[in-house]
This record gives structure tokens, sequence and C-alpha cells, in this order.
């Protein structure tokens, strides 16, 4: 096959996109009629003739003949998988395609080994430059897989085309069995993925440490270990959010596949035995009355009937709420004021007995309270006896206390 020029390659793609999607959707057994079909449906006006488009689909390697009949053609693989990529429909990778980059990365691994301890700082390089491409493809193809289990779960969700129950939960446990189990038993259960990289890493890390003072291969040791690092982690983070968007779908669908044979055995014993072969009295608990105490007496009869028709009477108003009585409030700044000019007192609680007659027992003890923390100035208390104090048909009893202001 001739080089093709990619600048070519794209400007054709470019000026024929339309086209090549068309060729994507049916990518195999493209019969010549259908092609030309194709190239004909999307022909812009200056294109050239249909057969010169045919010819460049062949020289520019997008298409070439199938091998299942003749006079007909297929997508290259390299072409399919450029469009999946650019339209984001993904192939699922099969467990079998990962061990195989296992296998390959521990036989890199053993080669690296051995390169390092033969001093052998070129051959580690080609080592390193394909056990990159064995990480970056592993990478890539784990993104491929999570994104085409979100697609297929948003479109088994959706359910636009109309399967039923049975047909949806294939679909789900061809996905669950053929690439999510045998993916967590790799990597929760047996942990052959995490050993593999263990190893590697193991290996890089002495490649570093040896290549310390030859820089160009240090830093492709170095480079390669992230690699493998973010290879690690992104896998993980692939597989928990394919199964966090796969197992719901999974346990919902069984859970509706079992209702539905469950009706459809049902409504089989209903039909070759009748209602009572599934006995749903007994097993469903559905309760059974029989009517008693009708009424005999006429009476009765038209005392009841009246009742059915009776219209109640309007229940009396609500007695109006009561205005709170904002006399018996002192206010904040009020008091202030009062109290700032007052000070020095003899007895404080006298004096808000006197200025304030008609205020609530617990509005004076609260600003009995104010001057008791010294917000007015310092308080003394009375040598003498207690006295008695009357406020709102209540009696205090208490020793005078003095307020003074500060620095006096």
């Amino acid at each position: 096959m001739a080089i093709i020029s990619p600048l070519t390659f794209f400007r054709f793609a470019a000026d024929h996109s339309e086209l090549l999607e068309r060729l994507y959707e049916k990518r195999s057994r493209i019969t010549e009629t259908e092609l030309r079909e194709y190239v004909l449906a999307c022909r812009k006006e200056n294109d050239p003739a249909p057969q010169r488009v045919i010819n460049q689909l062949e020289e520019l390697g997008i298409i070439e003949p199938s091998p299942e009949a003749t006079a007909a053609y297929e997508m290259r693989r390299p072409v399919a998988q450029l469009l999946a990529y650019l339209l984001h429909e993904y192939r699922l990778t099969s467990v079998e395609v990962i061990q195989a980059y296992l296998s390959d990365l521990q036989k890199l691994g053993g080669g690296l080994v051995k390169a390092v301890a033969d001093k052998d700082g070129a051959g580690a390089v080609r080592l390193l430059a394909d056990a990159a491409d064995e990480v970056e493809r592993m990478r890539q193809d784990s993104r491929h897989s999570r994104e085409a289990i979100v697609a297929d779960v948003v479109k088994l969700k959706a359910n636009k085309a109309g399967l039923t129950v049975k047909e949806r939960l294939g679909r789900v446990d061809y996905l669950w069995t053929r690439y999510m189990a045998p993916l967590r038993d790799m990597l929760d259960v047996r942990k052959e993925m995490e050993r593999q990289l263990d190893s590697l890493e193991a290996a890089l890390a002495h490649g570093e440490t040896a290549f310390e003072t030859d820089l160009a291969v240090h830093r492709e040791f170095a480079a390669l270990r992230s690699r493998a690092l973010r290879l690690r982690r992104e896998i993980a983070a692939d597989f928990k959010e394919s199964i966090k968007e796969l197992l719901p779908l999974h346990n919902e669908l069984h859970r509706e596949s079992a209702v539905s044979r469950g009706a459809a055995h049902a409504l089989g014993l209903i039909k070759r035995g009748g209602l009572q072969t599934i006995d749903l009295t007994k097993r469903l608990g559905i309760s059974s009355w029989r009517a008693k105490g009708l009424f005999a007496d006429e009476a009765i009869r038209a005392y009841m009937l009246g009742l059915k028709g009776y219209t109640p009477k309007l229940p009396p108003p609500l007695c109006a709420v009561r205005a709170p009585d904002l006399a018996s409030l002192i206010q904040a700044d009020d008091f202030k004021t009062k109290a700032k000019k007052a000070v020095p007192l003899d007895d404080a609680l006298a004096w808000l007995i006197a200025q304030y007659p008609q205020a609530a027992p617990e509005q004076l003890l609260r600003c009995y309270a104010r001057f008791y923390y010294g917000e007015f100035g310092t308080t003394r208390f009375a040598d003498r006896t207690e006295k008695s104090y009357a406020a709102q048909g209540l009696s205090f009893s208490a020793k005078p206390m003095g307020v003074k202001k500060n620095g006096n």
C-alpha cells in the first residue's frame, strides 16, 4: 500500500465528512450499489464524479474489498477506530485483552531488569518506549470501555428502541458477565493487575537509581513511572464509574424480570384452573366481610336518612385576641438613658419601682440585673436588714443595693 499523505487524507475527510459517517454506520459488507448511492446522496455541487470519489476512498485507505463477498467493501479498521473516537462510539475491551497487555508488560519488565543489570542504556530506552505504548493503549482502552458502558446504560434506560425487559436484561447481563465481573475479579479479588504494576514500578524505580548519572535514560524511566501511576489511578476510577452506572440498572432489570415472570406464571395458573388456584385470600391476606346490623326499624332508617342531609351550623366566632399591654414593658433605650442620669443611687430596686410603676415584675428584675452586673457603676449592699418592695401585686425582699459611678 502506497504512503498516504496526511494532508490529502484529512482534506478529503473534511470535504466528505457526511459520506464517511454513513460508511462508518454501515462499516462492513457495503455493496457497490450501496457505496454509489451513498456517494450520490452526499455529493456536493463541485464534487468530482462519483467513480472518482470511490477511487479516492480506496487510494486513501478508507475502504478495502470485503473478504465476505465479491463486489463489496468494508471500512478499514484504523479509519473506523478514528471515527469511533471522534463520534464517542467506543468498543468494550475484554479482560483477555487486558491480560495480554499485562503479559507484555511483565515481559518488558523482565527485559528492563536485565538491561539495568547490564547497564544497557540504549536497550532500556527501546524497552521503555514499548512499555509506554502498552501502558497508554491499556489506559485508552479502559477509558473507552467506561464510555461504552455509560453510553449503553443511557440507551437502555431511555429505551427508545422499545425493547422488552428480557431483551434489555440480556444486554445488561452480557455486559456484566463478559466485562465487569471478570474485571472485578482481576482488580479486587486476585489483584493480578496490581501485582503486575507493582513489579513494573519496582523495576522502574531500580532503573532510575541505576541510570541516575545518565539523564536521558533516567528521564525515560521517570516518564514511564508517571504513566504507570496514572494508569493505575485511571483504571480504578473507570472501573468504579462503570460499576456505579451498570449495577443499579442490572439489579432493577432483574427485579422487573422476576416480577414479569411471576405475573406470567400466575396468569397461566388462572387460565388453566381459575382464580381459586392461586388462593389470593390466603397468600396476600385479602380481607373478606359480611354485612350485619342492617336497619330493620323504619323509624331508625328515617332518622339516619335525615342525618345524611344534615348541614352543620357555623361555629361561634373566636374571642378577639387582646392587644399586648405595652405599659408593662420597659424600653431598653429609655431605661439606659434614665439609669445613667440617676446614678449614684442608694436603692436601685426602689428607684426602678418608682420610675416604672406599671412594669411587669420580670421587666424590673431584668433591669435590676443590669445594675447588679455593673453596667452603670459599682454596686454595694447596705449592712442593714432586708427591705420589702411591692410591684404589681408581688412582694420582694432584699437588701438595698446602691450604685455609684465608676471612679467616684
